[in-house]
């Protein structure tokens, strides 16, 4: 029998323009999580996360902060900038 102990932490997501404006749109998000996650991976001690497509991020044990900003360019994405 194997028995397992799973840590998981829920944080809250906020994605925004250089302004401070909101970044809206459907799927823009999870575009986001994913760059982030490709660009910053040693940033993140290596550890993966599951992102809702609203606002909670979800990681097995803790990130190496409490607050982390990453800054991400997308390309393919529509603006109503």
């Amino acid at each position: 029998m194997l028995m397992l102990s799973l840590h998981l932490i829920c944080k809250q997501v906020a994605f925004t323009y250089e302004d401070g404006r909101p970044v809206e749109g459907k799927g823009v998000g999870r575009k986001i999580i994913d760059r982030v996650q490709e660009t910053y991976h040693s940033d993140l001690n290596g550890k993966d996360f599951a992102y809702d497509g609203e606002k909670s991020l979800f990681t097995v044990g803790s990130l190496p902060q409490n607050k982390l900003e990453f800054e991400v360019v997308l390309e393919d994405v529509t603006s109503n900038r």
